[in-house]
């Protein structure tokens, strides 16, 4: 198996670590009469910090395992380069209109 294959591997893992309770506790919270978007925030920001160690740590342990490649860790350098700064797009993007407009922070209350 290749690097970038195992790299592939090593990141579904990671995120299916991180996700399940993340939602878990993202969905308890959310959908209470009164949700603290303060919990959430920080429940998001700790989700992501952790996704970032654990896959850190998982390939540092997956090239201490496999012969290395060079040709493959520069592929899959790339490509995560551009996967994580479209991942970071794509949560502003979901978290932004979550806290401002369903949270009700743009009303003309809060500015007066």
């Amino acid at each position: 198996m290749s690097f970038r294959e195992k790299k592939a591997w090593v990141t579904m893992l990671a995120l299916v670590i991180v996700f399940f309770p993340y939602y878990f506790f993202m969905v308890q919270i959310y959908h209470q009469s009164d949700p603290n978007f303060r919990y959430l925030m920080n429940l998001a920001a700790m989700a992501l910090a952790v996704f970032i160690v654990l896959e850190c740590v998982l390939i540092l342990v997956v090239r201490k395992l496999s012969p290395k490649d060079a040709r493959d860790q520069l592929f899959a350098y790339s490509a995560s380069q551009i996967a994580y700064v479209t991942l970071i797009l794509l949560v502003v993007a979901v978290t932004f209109p979550m806290i401002h407009i369903h949270g009700g922070n743009w009303d003309s209350e809060c500015c007066t």
